[in-house]
């Protein structure tokens, strides 16, 4: 049986996002975001009875992440759980929701994301199998993202530039965007390509920032959304895939073999019953540059090897074949692991996002990644979402 439209989105809340916030906890984002998407849905605290949080990964090992949520926000759910993918996560999130609704588990379910980046919360220590990464500089994903960017530039001639059109695209829609961390700085090209190295050929600009803040949406089944305070956002496909094939030399993969996304991507698309043409607004999981361009690519939006192209003829901003991260998207909205595309996906078929609105959008792709591409075993996650209204 298809789960195509049997659930909808009946209310999102995004919280102020910003550098650094010593006055609000992670929990604390949390709580309102949770909170305020509750609201949003017109729904009383009572009814719900769901709850999937995502973990922190600064946090450490700490169970029950999601148990204590639920206590804190006064609620008693039938059905909690504390999910970990990475930025695969929010997506994956909606999709647990879903089925759990479905079948007859819960009936209002909130997903949420919170993070605080208080240095105090980092685990001590370092994750096991790092001791196979570490001596060669795989210290975060910023190198080996570089090793990818590099192999993209050697393979099919994409070039700095085009990565910075990415991020000057990004950071133009994020300044209509008065929740955007960085609302109000906008920047150009050639600011992009004066930005100092990260890890070569990654420049700083190339890179989402560090943020705190926390979001929430609301789950429920799509007869009891057409009820409640909200338009509803019909949950029309999903899609998740799990491997590294770029890593696995056995495989004799080439850089463009990103099929990890190709797959979650498809399996989306068949369930919603649509094709790429049908997608009028998309948010691409864009924690660095050459990840939205390969996206374009293994998505299906572009050939291989002509996302850096794409970008770069202006196919992706407002108004264009295919408006892209029109909040602004993690490098320039703020980096919350993929749950900020989601709640402007809602906004967008809503029609609520004013000067950055896209005419008449009616369906709305949303990505996810997450992995742990610079430890060992190296993995990937991927995750897609398409929404109706």
């Amino acid at each position: 049986m298809s789960l195509s439209d049997k659930c909808a989105i009946s209310g999102v809340h995004m919280t102020k996002l910003s550098r650094r916030n010593p006055d609000m906890s992670t929990i604390g984002f949390s709580l309102e975001a949770c909170k305020k998407a509750i609201e949003d849905a017109g729904l009383a605290k009572d009814e719900v009875d769901g709850l999937l949080v995502m973990q922190p990964s600064q946090q450490g090992e700490r169970h029950g992440w999601s148990g204590r949520l639920a206590d804190l926000l006064g609620i008693t759910s039938n059905f909690n759980a504390t999910v970990d993918v990475g930025g695969a996560t929010p997506i994956a999130c909606i999709q647990i929701a879903a089925m759990a609704i479905n079948a007859g588990m819960c009936h209002n379910v909130v997903c949420c994301y919170g993070w605080q980046n208080n240095p105090i919360d980092v685990p001590m220590g370092l994750p096991p199998g790092f001791e196979f990464t570490l001596p060669y500089g795989e210290i975060a994903a910023t190198p080996f993202l570089a090793q990818i960017t590099r192999r993209h530039m050697h393979d099919f001639g994409t070039t700095s530039r085009q990565l910075g059109m990415v991020a000057v695209t990004c950071r133009k829609h994020a300044c209509m965007n008065p929740n955007a961390q960085m609302y109000g700085r906008p920047i150009t090209l050639e600011d992009h390509q004066n930005s100092r190295w990260i890890s070569e050929p990654l420049r700083a600009l190339d890179c989402s920032p560090w943020t705190d803040g926390g979001g929430a949406v609301v789950v429920t089944s799509a007869r009891k959304a057409k009820d409640l305070k909200q338009r509803p956002v019909y949950i029309s496909g999903w899609g998740q895939a799990h491997g590294a094939p770029l890593l696995r030399p056995w495989r004799n993969p080439k850089i463009s073999d990103w099929e990890t996304w190709t797959r979650a991507s498809n399996t989306a698309f068949k369930m919603a019953g649509m094709t790429r043409k049908d997608i009028d607004v998309a948010q691409l999981y864009d924690a660095f540059t050459i990840v939205f361009i390969v996206q374009l690519e293994s998505s299906g939006f572009c050939k291989i090897g002509e996302g850096g192209a794409f970008v770069e003829a202006g196919k992706v901003e407002l108004g264009a074949e295919l408006p892209c991260n029109t909040a602004g998207g993690l490098l320039s909205e703020g980096h919350t692991m993929g749950m900020g595309h989601i709640v402007e996906a809602v906004r967008q078929l809503r029609g609520e996002c004013g000067e950055r609105q896209v005419k008449n959008a009616e369906i709305a792709l949303a990505t996810g990644f997450g992995g742990v591409v610079n430890e060992y075993p190296p993995t990937f996650s991927c995750s897609a979402l398409i929404l109706r209204r």
